[in-house]
């Protein structure tokens, strides 16, 4: 009996260091990162981007993704608040472009700048887990990043604590 109860304990104390560690290894991933390269190409017409990396919602996502479907119409419709026009980029993540236009085609385009990210250097140099996931973008830094789909209140916050 006594020693089931040191093994509880034994197995307490493990989870806990466990947590603590894993914990520690959140925050230190949780640093701003630096966006320096913004080299994109336009998705629907081919040419180099010159985005102004001051303020971007940057949404990484795929044809192929049906969570990127579901907030794709959330998108749209920020892209249309005015303090956001021009400042919406949607970077296909390894994918073809064939089936991103084929998405882009059935779902919308609204006033957003749709872009390829060429062997997924930006994806990888901001961190990117999959998709979807979007970047907030101030003075070339992410300040904020969502994983998953975005919903309504995401689209709220961004709005609102946002330029």
């Amino acid at each position: 009996m006594k020693y089931l109860k040191i093994m509880r304990i034994k197995i307490i104390l493990v989870f806990l260091l466990c947590f603590s560690f894993c914990s520690n290894i959140q925050e230190e991933s949780q640093e701003n990162i630096q966006i320096f390269n913004l080299n994109l190409n336009s998705l629907t017409d081919g040419i180099d981007l010159q985005l102004n990396p001051e303020f971007l919602v940057i949404n990484y996502w795929a044809s192929w993704c049906l969570e990127c479907i579901e907030e794709h119409e959330l998108l749209i419709t920020l892209a249309e608040t005015q303090k956001l026009e021009n400042k919406v980029i949607m970077v296909s993540f390894q994918d073809n472009d064939e089936n991103a236009i084929e998405f882009l085609n059935n779902y919308g385009y609204g006033k957003i700048i749709y872009a390829i990210d060429d062997k997924s250097k930006l994806a990888i140099d901001s961190g990117v887990f999959g998709v979807p996931e979007t970047h907030i973008i101030v003075d070339g830094e992410i300040v904020q990043k969502f994983i998953g789909p975005l919903n309504l209140s995401n689209i709220e916050e961004i709005i609102n604590n946002y330029p």
